[in-house]
């Protein structure tokens, strides 16, 4: 088995906003052509109320609530998908107050052995300056935010935490957050077209950036 080696991993989107859960439902969607009636009538759906709509279709998981909304998938084959549908969705509800994206990915690598995973927990956060402290300092959780790497306002954070759905595995997650900010006063603006504008130009960049800060993480030196 090689040293780090990707078990699972996981795509969402989340925008910020001004929302009114109660108007996405399965339904809605199939009635707007954003997924097959088919889809809609087979989705299952956890709750359906003025606070909170979630439910789950073929390929995607959708929850709202009155300041955010979630699309996320599982499989890599849905991702392209989950992105046209978050398109769809906000071209249709253009005038949407929106303020901010977050394209968001989760990697859980299995490491070859607990040692190897040990091991990551030192490259990251080093025991030396622990000692006299901690009895036995592991790594627990560690997030680091940077600047954004584009012209866009911002930042990229990044989580490493042991995983929870694999053994002897990493998780590390990358929140690639996107604000939408006035130039010239620095005031938060609302439109759908800016998000929108987002998920056209950026989506591919950010999901080549998150990839490869998830692998260089769990590289063996």
């Amino acid at each position: 088995m090689p040293f780090s080696q990707l078990e699972v991993e996981g795509h969402n989107i989340v925008i910020v906003g001004s929302f009114n859960p109660q108007i996405f439902q399965p339904a809605w969607f199939a009635n707007e052509g954003l997924i097959r009636k088919g889809e809609s009538e087979t989705a299952t759906i956890d709750i359906v109320h003025n606070r909170i709509t979630s439910f789950s279709a073929e390929f995607f998981r959708l929850e709202v609530t009155s300041d955010r909304i979630i699309f996320a998938a599982t499989q890599r084959q849905f991702y392209e998908p989950l992105r046209d549908l978050a398109l769809g969705t906000f071209r249709i509800l253009k005038h949407t107050p929106l303020f901010s994206i977050g394209l968001n990915m989760d990697f859980h690598f299995k490491m070859e052995s607990e040692e190897a995973g040990h091991l990551i927990g030192d490259k990251l956060a080093p025991k030396e300056p622990w000692k006299g402290l901690l009895e036995k300092p592991g790594l627990s959780s560690l997030s680091l935010r940077g600047l954004r790497p584009d012209s866009n306002e911002g930042a990229v954070i990044v989580k490493v935490e042991p995983s929870a759905h694999v053994k002897f595995g990493v998780l590390v997650s990358i929140n690639d957050h996107y604000t939408l900010l006035e130039r010239i006063t620095g005031k938060t603006i609302s439109g759908a077209d800016g998000i929108l504008q987002i998920l056209e130009d950026s989506w591919s960049e950010s999901q080549k950036r998150s990839e490869m800060i998830a692998k260089k993480i769990v590289e063996k030196d």
